[in-house]
């Protein structure tokens, strides 16, 4: 999924960059008649520019489906400023917490499809629920005008100092089942059902956390001594000790985040030193290619197309903004921008193969 989203980005990238020349320029194939290139080429000009107006003086109201202070609030709050300053508009952050952060993109989906409310989505973790037949979800994933990906975090398998183990590996011939606290839906759970039950670790779940935060407490007070979540909120513990990595879904590359890391395996490296059976190993290559599918940008169904491409532009401008990096880089979140068309591509192929992670979601 990772070669074809490269691929696919920059073939979107090129495209959209031509159209826009084009577009500029007035311009049209010497190939065509005189009267198709002189009636199409003003009246796509003309859409495109009342559609970059429409943005000028609004409001947009960009959903971050958890609290304050966690992962998707964050990007929203990093991005939100030079979202802003590339539509014209005032991009205000609203925090709607619950049901794992379907509650918010519930809330985005039913809103009006002007361009006006967008959200960040839990895409992989929605993914995830919906595989797992989560109760919840009032969206269809593959409908929602995807504008984008600020970027991914890598999750973090972690264990508390007083577990004895101090590496993975020692998991795989491990007896006695390990005690995990977890969210019964989302990203996290998928990871904690489809490694631990595709290695083989005996496990126990420690359930009735409803956020991330409580699933913290849940982990400092001793209720589990094991959890697998997104790795930024971890970040205060794994640098304070209450906390060890022993894997994460992929090698993280901002520098607080390689720290905290220290000698953690990467999922791949689990898997290439592990015999499993092809049904083993394909769950745990379709949970790698859900863990990028993290922090994407979204509006309802049916945004026109003139205003989606609009937002496409100025989101990748944004992302691009020496203050979205700068203040990226002191919250320690990743950036790395892929476009709409990439995004609602990966979208409807996770979901068509999720039957591979099924089995242990739905176990």
């Amino acid at each position: 999924m990772n070669k074809s989203r490269l691929k696919a980005s920059a073939i979107g990238v090129a495209v959209a960059s031509a159209g826009m020349l084009l577009a500029a320029c007035g311009s049209s194939s010497s190939s065509g008649s005189a009267s198709t290139s002189n009636s199409a080429a003003p009246s796509t000009t003309s859409a495109a520019a009342s559609a970059a107006s429409y943005f000028k003086g609004k409001t947009i109201t960009l959903i971050a489906p958890d609290n304050p202070g966690g992962d998707f609030d964050l990007y929203a709050r990093i991005i939100a400023p030079a979202l802003g300053k590339y539509l014209g508009a005032t991009v205000n952050v609203e925090n709607v917490n619950g049901g794992g952060t379907v509650v918010g993109t519930n809330q985005m989906a039913a809103a009006s499809p002007n361009g006006l409310t967008l959200s960040v989505v839990n895409t992989g973790g929605d993914i995830a629920s919906l595989i797992e037949k989560q109760p919840g979800q009032s969206f269809d994933l593959t409908k929602l005008s995807w504008v984008g990906q600020a970027g991914t975090s890598p999750s973090v398998f972690v264990t508390s100092p007083n577990s004895g183990v101090t590496k993975f590996s020692q998991l795989l011939t491990i007896k006695t089942p390990i005690k995990v606290v977890d969210v019964r839906n989302g990203t996290g759970d998928m990871f904690n059902r489809v490694v631990l039950g595709a290695f083989n670790i005996p496990h126990t779940f420690v359930t009735g956390f409803t956020s991330v935060s409580a699933l913290k407490q849940g982990f400092l007070a001793g209720d589990g001594q094991y959890a697998f979540e997104n790795m930024p909120p971890f970040l205060s513990m794994l640098d304070g000790g209450q906390a060890k990595a022993l894997l994460v879904t992929s090698a993280p590359t901002l520098p607080k985040l390689v720290s905290a890391a220290g000698t953690a395996v990467t999922l791949s490296q689990a898997l290439s030193s592990t015999t499993l059976t092809s049904a083993q190993s394909a769950a745990i290559k379709e949970a790698e290619a859900l863990s990028v599918l993290d922090y994407d940008f979204a509006g309802p169904p049916g945004i026109p197309a003139a205003r989606l491409a609009v937002l496409r532009d100025a989101f990748q401008k944004a992302l691009a903004d020496p203050s979205t990096v700068a203040q990226a880089n002191k919250e320690s979140e990743p950036l790395g921008f892929v476009s709409g068309s990439t995004v609602a591509s990966e979208v409807s192929s996770a979901i068509s193969q999720g039957a591979s992670i099924s089995t242990y979601v739905n176990g």
